[in-house]
């Protein structure tokens, strides 16, 4: 299991088994093909709808929206850990 918490404060929690799903790797493929659209499905699939749900909640602002900006650097620095947590292992 992985935690970490990005620079914005949000705090995450990855269990194993999402890293070891060939689903995941699927949709992270599509994603390098272009097809941006999955990324919610990514994001979904790597921290679980619960934990989607409440970054999507902390990205959210004053005016009700959720900045896709916001999202993307979010994600960014979670996959970021998640190198940097495998370089450390290996």
């Amino acid at each position: 299991m992985l935690t970490g918490k990005t620079t914005t404060g949000f705090e995450f929690t990855i269990e194993d088994s999402a890293l070891d799903n060939w689903e995941l790797l699927e949709v992270l493929s599509d994603i390098d093909d272009g097809k941006t659209q999955k990324m919610g499905a990514a994001v979904k699939l790597l921290l679980g709808t619960e934990q989607a749900n409440a970054l999507k909640e902390h990205c959210r602002n004053d005016e009700g929206i959720v900045p896709a900006s916001a999202m993307i650097a979010e994600i960014s620095e979670i996959f970021a850990e998640l190198r940097e947590n495998k370089d450390v292992k290996n």
